[in-house]
């Protein structure tokens, strides 16, 4: 590993405040990148649609369907992160992931304020809750354990350590998997009574 690396890990600059900053980071890239771009190709391409959200609510979910697919998505990315994050990319693996759950957040909070004021907040806030209750906390919980064991050195990494990781791994699954019935089966029903009770047109 680069030797810069070392030093960081050793100094532990990447960990929670990090965390922190890395996606707020992330975050003004996205809102920047939303005003520039946005009224020239994001709001023409049909991000959070208006037409899409009015139907939304009168639309039949296929729950199961919706849970196989939401549960693919969900279930992939966390083994990616998983499998690449004990590599010596894991440390830039983590970040370019908290990055990006930055700015896909600044992109689709400005979007949607853009697109509906203030009502665009309690879209957004309806969109993703209460799902991100489960994966946020299981994101940022892997995130911590993997760089204690990275700053502890990969000679530590023995049998013991990596049952500990498999287990760990396991138990991220089982909570992954819970938040994916949540956004499945919970979250279709609370945005459609947010779209419901805020009016959309005015």
């Amino acid at each position: 590993m680069f030797s810069w690396v070392r030093i960081i890990l050793k100094f532990k600059i990447i960990h929670k405040r990090f965390f922190i900053i890395l996606f707020m980071v992330g975050f003004l890239i996205g809102i920047l990148f939303t005003n520039i771009f946005g009224k020239a190709y994001i709001l023409g391409v049909g991000l959070l649609g208006e037409y899409f959200l009015l139907h939304f609510k009168y639309t039949q979910i296929n729950y199961n369907r919706l849970l196989m697919y939401v549960f693919q998505e969900r279930i992939k990315l966390f083994l990616v992160i998983c499998i690449l994050g004990v590599t010596n990319i894991g440390i830039f693996v983590i970040g370019a992931f908290i990055l990006w759950l930055g700015f896909s957040s600044g992109v689709l909070l400005s979007v949607a304020i853009l697109k509906f004021g203030m009502k665009g907040i309690m879209i957004c806030l309806s969109a993703v809750f209460p799902q991100f209750l489960i994966y946020i906390p299981v994101y940022l919980l892997y995130c911590d354990k993997l760089i204690d064991l990275k700053i502890s050195g990969r000679s530590t990494l023995k049998k013991q350590k990596w049952l500990q990781y498999i287990l760990f791994i396991g138990v991220g699954l089982i909570a992954i998997s819970f938040g994916v019935v949540l956004e499945s089966y919970i979250n279709p029903i609370i945005l459609k009574k947010v779209i419901s009770i805020i009016n959309l047109n005015t």
